[in-house]
């Protein structure tokens, strides 16, 4: 069941810089090749985290595929920052992410266009969230990045790996839609400014469902083919 969307009567100034999925156990590099997909050498690991992931590059976004390393270090991190990884790898939580940048033509922010409680600075090197989304377990975890750690300002497409890491066997580029399945609970709680954005801007489609699915859809569907990634435990479907 869709949930209830706005109409964006004007084209959105925010879009997708990456998406991410926790994990309950890792996935491999070789598990995602044989299906088509290129990954960014080996896995990224974060420390602080307590996680490592898994990087697939497109032209315009990303997709990272997450999972615990060290138990402990995602609990503290947890306790720090509101950010549960741990809940999330085990599905205790919603298992995904948005990261949303601002499209290279937003110069000036409208200030009905964030979450009353977010802020946005172009020099700001941290990431933006909006309280009633951290805490929400049943929404993908929503957030606004600055534009110096988005994919444009730091994918070269000079670099012959950049230019190497972007290219799929499955012939995917860019990603042209986004579809977030919420999974429905007995008592549903009014959705956050967060995935509300998502929706009155045009950027993601939200639904409620049975379980938690993330579907990506690139290049318009031209190929008309389909890659549901259950098999290796993801709830992830790519369409291209």
């Amino acid at each position: 069941m869709p949930l209830p969307s706005f109409v964006a009567v004007t084209k959105s100034l925010l879009e997708i810089d990456h998406c991410f999925v926790c994990l309950p156990n890792p996935v491999e590099a070789d598990a995602l090749a044989v299906r088509g997909l290129t990954c960014a050498g080996q896995p990224l690991r974060r420390t602080d985290q307590g996680t490592a992931a898994q990087i697939l590059f497109f032209e315009n976004a990303y997709l990272e595929l997450i999972w615990i390393e060290d138990r402990q270090a995602a609990v503290r991190y947890g306790m720090q920052t509101g950010i549960d990884f741990l809940a999330r790898a085990q599905q205790q939580a919603s298992p995904f992410g948005i990261a949303l940048r601002q499209t290279p033509d937003a110069v000036d922010r409208p200030s009905d266009l964030l979450p009353s409680n977010a802020t946005l600075n172009r020099s700001q090197t941290f990431l933006n969230f909006a309280a009633d989304n951290l805490a929400s377990r049943v929404e993908p975890l929503c957030f606004i990045i600055p534009d110096a750690v988005s994919l444009l300002s730091l994918l070269d497409r000079t670099s012959l790996l950049h230019q190497q890491l972007i290219r799929h066997p499955a012939g995917m580029q860019r990603l042209t839609s986004t579809r977030i399945t919420i999974a429905a609970v007995a008592s549903r709680e009014p959705c956050s400014d967060s995935v509300n954005l998502l929706q009155r801007e045009g950027i993601a489609e939200v639904f409620y469902g049975k379980a938690p699915l993330l579907e990506l859809s690139f290049d318009h569907q031209r190929q008309g083919q389909t890659l549901d990634l259950s098999g290796l435990g993801l709830p992830l479907v790519l369409r291209y």
